[in-house]
Parts: C-alpha cells; sequence; structure tokens
C-alpha cells in the first residue's frame, strides 16, 4: 500500500476522533459548571490543557473558550479544524473510502461551515455537541459498513484507537489532577461529580456503572481502574493499546513468531507495563505518574508509526529474491525464466 495512502487513512480516523473529544468535553464541563462551583481558574484551563493549548493568552472565560475550542481554524484541535482536516484526507484518499462515506464528509463539513451549525450552537450549546459526537459516530459506522476491511481500514483503526488512548489518559489526568480536591474534600458530592464527569468525557458513564463489581471500592479507584485497565470498554487505555497493537501487526503484515516493527514492539511494552500493574499499584506508585508515562510512550508510538509507515526515505521489504546473495539470486532467476 501506497505510504502516502496509509497516512492520510490514518490521519481521517485521528482527526475525526479528535473533534468528537474535543466536543464531548466542552459538553461535559459545560454541565458540570451548571450544577456544581469550580472555582475560576479550575473550569476551563484544563480543558486548554487536555488539547495541548499552552499558549492561550486571554483569561480563559467560558465563552471565550469554547469559541476558540469550537471554531478557530487556526487551533489544530478545535472541532471546526479537525473537521476541516479530516475533509482534506479523505478528499485525498477517495479511491479508498466509500461514496457514501464521501458524501456525508461533505455533509457536515458543509453544515460546520454554513448558517445551520452555527445557529444551533448559538441556540443550543449541549445540542451542538452532541450532535458533533454523532457526525464521528456515524462516519465510523458508515466506513466500517462500506469500506474494504484490508490495510486502509488497519490504519483508520489504529489512528482511532491511538487517538482514543491519547485522550482518555489525558483527560483523566489533567481533569482531575487541575481538580484535585482537599484532603476533607476527598467522597464529598463535588468529588464525586468530577469522577462522574471524568467518566462522561469519555463516555463511560453508562457503561461503568452497568459493569458488576464483586467488592465495594471507592469511586476514585473504581473509575481509573475502569478507564485504564478494563478489557471491554472500547475507550479504556488498555483495549486501545491493544486494538492499536493488532491493527499495527495487521497493517504491517508482521507473520506469527517473526520480529516485530518498532511500532509494535512500543506497543508490546507498554501493555507489558500495564499488565504488571493493578489499581492499587497505580494508587501507590502515583495515578498523575502512570498516565504521563501512558501519554508519553502513546506520542512516542505515534512517532515510531511515522517512521515505520509514512516517512519519504521509507523502503519496500526485500522478497525472499531479492534477500538473497547476488550469485544465488541470478541462478534462481534463471531457474524460473527456464
Amino acid at each position: 500500500m501506497i505510504s502516502r495512502v496509509a497516512e492520510h487513512c490514518f490521519w481521517l480516523a485521528r482527526y475525526l476522533e479528535r473533534a468528537e473529544n474535543t466536543a464531548r468535553v466542552l459538553e461535559v464541563n459545560h454541565t458540570l459548571l451548571l450544577d456544581f462551583h469550580v472555582p475560576l481558574a479550575q473550569q476551563w484551563r484544563p480543558l486548554l490543557i487536555i488539547s495541548g493549548v499552552h499558549d492561550y493568552e486571554a483569561e480563559p472565560s467560558a465563552e471565550g473558550v469554547q469559541a476558540f475550542m469550537t471554531w478557530d481554524r487556526d487551533n489544530p484541535f478545535s472541532i471546526a479544524s479537525s473537521l476541516a482536516w479530516a475533509r482534506e484526507n479523505a478528499r485525498i484518499i477517495r479511491e479508498v473510502i466509500s461514496g457514501e462515506m464521501w458524501e456525508r464528509m461533505n455533509f457536515y463539513h458543509l453544515w460546520m461551515q454554513g448558517h445551520e451549525g452555527r445557529g444551533l450552537y448559538d441556540a443550543n450549546r449541549s445540542e451542538f455537541y452532541a450532535e458533533v459526537r454523532r457526525i464521528n459516530q456515524l462516519l465510523h459506522g458508515i466506513a466500517d459498513a462500506t469500506m474494504s476491511h484490508g490495510e486502509a481500514w488497519e490504519f483508520f483503526k489504529l489512528g482511532t484507537y491511538l487517538e482514543r488512548a491519547s485522550q482518555t489518559a489525558r483527560i483523566m489526568d489533567v481533569k482531575y489532577h487541575t481538580l484535585l480536591p482537599q484532603v476533607e474534600d476527598v467522597g464529598s458530592p463535588i468529588d464525586n461529580a468530577h469522577w462522574v464527569a471524568i467518566l462522561m468525557s469519555c463516555s463511560g458513564c453508562e457503561p461503568f456503572y452497568k459493569k458488576p463489581r464483586p467488592t465495594p471500592i471507592d469511586p476514585g479507584s473504581a473509575v481509573a481502574e475502569f478507564l485504564i485497565f478494563d478489557e471491554q470498554f472500547p475507550r479504556s487505555v488498555r483495549r486501545c493499546l491493544w486494538e492499536c497493537r493488532e491493527a499495527t501487526a495487521a497493517a504491517a503484515g508482521t507473520p506469527a513468531g517473526h520480529k516485530p516493527t518498532e511500532p509494535e514492539r512500543q506497543l508490546i511494552a507498554l501493555i507489558a507495563y500495564l499488565d504488571a500493574r493493578n489499581i492499587p499499584d497505580v494508587i501507590r506508585e502515583g495515578l498523575h505518574e502512570t498516565l504521563t508515562r501512558v501519554v508519553d510512550s502513546v506520542h512516542e508510538v505515534g512517532a515510531a508509526i511515522h517512521a515505520a509507515f509514512f516517512a519519504a526515505d521509507l523502503r519496500p521489504t526485500p522478497t525472499r529474491l531479492q534477500s538473497l546473495p547476488p550469485a544465488h539470486a541470478a541462478a534462481t532467476q534463471t531457474q524460473s525464466q527456464a
């Protein structure tokens, strides 16, 4: 598969996932502040940090941050920017994605650019963010149902789950580390509300409460365990890393028992790091430290994916004939021609 096409599949998925994550975090934060009093410094700045925006010059206000994270095309993490770049990647690889997916991408691109999207944003902020989430979910459903599940699909999956792993870890780390309560607040309604908000920011509230638990556990540890270790929830860090490992191996075509590619090796090491721990270990070692290691490792995996699959100096894997000594190769070729 051409590396350029693979890279566009990868980033198409990442931008779509990023738009949904941004919309969900904005919606949850907007709702949380309606119900609970949160100090001014802790209201909107954490959302900028989650997205990696550290140079926001103005005082973070509700309208300022929401407009910046929704409409600012110069902000690469805004919803408008993410959807625009997703459409651009889709446009370049129209021969890979289905006509239905391209049609729906165009529809939502025009919706964001026109009066309808802006009008919904002004009239009903929560419904606007919910619609953006549905955009991503619909496009992923169309892709799953209409794309051939070959190499292009594996790179699409890889982009989706790598972005999810990073976002889940960032949301948990930044939101709770920034909003870390005082000792007397632990277990209080506001403390529990923050953990619920973290669950909602990862679309994990409903599956969390539906999952049976054999022994009682405090809310903070229970949420952290679910979002990091759960094997079935599609946005838990561990599940996302599993999906990334499988997609990377499938995209690389690595046969069983052969040396894995560098991205596979790094993913295997990160999964092993998590498998060697449980939630008491994580709490004892430090939730912030564990999540920081996950975020940094995912970033390194992204760099390894670029070097292994997308870099301009990428060379194809030698065939058996190409890997033979010159004399042996020539003799083999002669025999085949005869």
